[in-house]
């Protein structure tokens, strides 16, 4: 079996040499641990564990988890949130807390076709059709899956995935390729874990709620038997200590995270803003719009105020000259009697 450093498992023996070369593109330069995330690996013993995996044997514990402790601290994943993460993922994907490979299962087989020929023309999963259904199938402690995880995560650790499926099922390359996956996604693991959205953290490995009742289980039983550092976790004890963040969009195990997937998440953000600019710039339209109207109204009224000025005043003339003309004839007859008593005065 090929890999980065060579130093698989054989039998039950680790070769020597156990992970001290990454492949370059794999290694993270990484200080030592701060005094928290050692104090929580420390509590991540056989014996925690098992309490976590009640089903799994106990063998399996004690031969697996120096693989994934030494995984973990590889991709600096040591703290409480991500050691929950990264054990909660595998007890859904194997609840016996060894890698293992995928079963047949309406999920991934149509009958009567052969197993796994769901798989073999998923776009999504790169493959090319039969058989890469089958030889792609969900491998190790995430359940690796489809022809495009295997080329991505077998170059970005060193293996040769892709001539040798088989090797994602081998102890250490599974151990390697859970924490790859999870460092990989941790900003969307992250932002899930601190808004209290588990079901969100579930989404970044598999792409629906397959196995979120177990996840969610399994990662509240570690909170609390990891002791301390409470605070890390605080938001996830009730809706009245969550915080709203800012959404960001899982991806699957089938889709690693990519920088087309961080593109479509920026359109999605513009689009909101230029909704929000139309939205203001209808709602400012709208105030304009009334603005005007009631302008219009303003210079009728106007207008009808002038109009019934105007009559009134042509009505006021109209009584004013019918006053005048009694004073007109009364100044007349007057003038009248006056010449009258007049002639016979003289």
């Amino acid at each position: 079996m090929n890999g980065a450093d060579g130093s698989v498992l054989n039998g039950d023996q680790i070769a020597s040499g156990f992970d001290t070369r990454l492949n370059n593109k794999a290694t993270h330069a990484s200080g030592a641990m701060n005094f928290s995330d050692a104090s929580v690996m420390s509590q991540l013993t056989p014996d925690m564990v098992a309490k976590m995996f009640p089903g799994a044997p106990r063998a399996n514990i004690e031969k697996y988890l120096p693989l994934v402790r030494k995984a973990l601290s590889e991709r600096d994943l040591t703290d409480k949130a991500m050691v929950l993460m990264a054990l909660a993922t595998v007890r859904v994907e194997t609840f016996t807390f060894a890698p293992i490979s995928e079963a047949p299962s309406p999920l991934n087989t149509q009958p009567p076709g052969p197993p796994f020929n769901k798989y073999d023309r998923r776009a999504d999963l790169g493959n090319h059709g039969p058989p890469d259904g089958a030889r792609f199938k969900g491998r190790g402690f995430i359940q690796l899956t489809g022809r495009k995880n295997y080329d991505y995560y077998g170059d970005l650790l060193g293996y040769d995935l892709i001539g040798n499926p088989e090797l994602a099922n081998t102890p250490q390359p599974a151990a390697r390729i859970l924490a790859a996956y999870l460092k990989e996604n941790e900003d969307t693991i992250r932002s899930a874990l601190v808004a209290g959205d588990l079901a969100g953290a579930r989404k970044t490995v598999n792409g629906g709620g397959n196995g979120l009742s177990a996840f969610t289980s399994a990662f509240m039983l570690g909170n609390k038997l990891i002791s301390g550092y409470d605070s890390e976790l605080a938001l996830l004890k009730g809706p009245s200590t969550r915080r709203e963040v800012k959404k960001v969009n899982a991806v699957s195990i089938s889709t690693p995270a990519s920088k087309a997937e961080k593109s479509r998440a920026k359109k999605r953000d513009d689009d909101k803003d230029e909704n929000v600019i139309a939205k203001k710039k209808d709602k400012n339209d709208d105030k304009d719009e009334n603005l005007i109207a009631k302008k219009k109204d303003d210079d009728k009224d106007g207008k009808t105020r002038e109009k019934k000025k105007d009559k009134d005043d042509d009505k006021g003339g109209n009584d004013r000259e019918e006053t005048k003309e009694p004073e007109v004839k009364t100044k007349k007859k007057g003038f009248f009697l006056f010449r009258v008593i007049r002639a016979i005065s003289q």
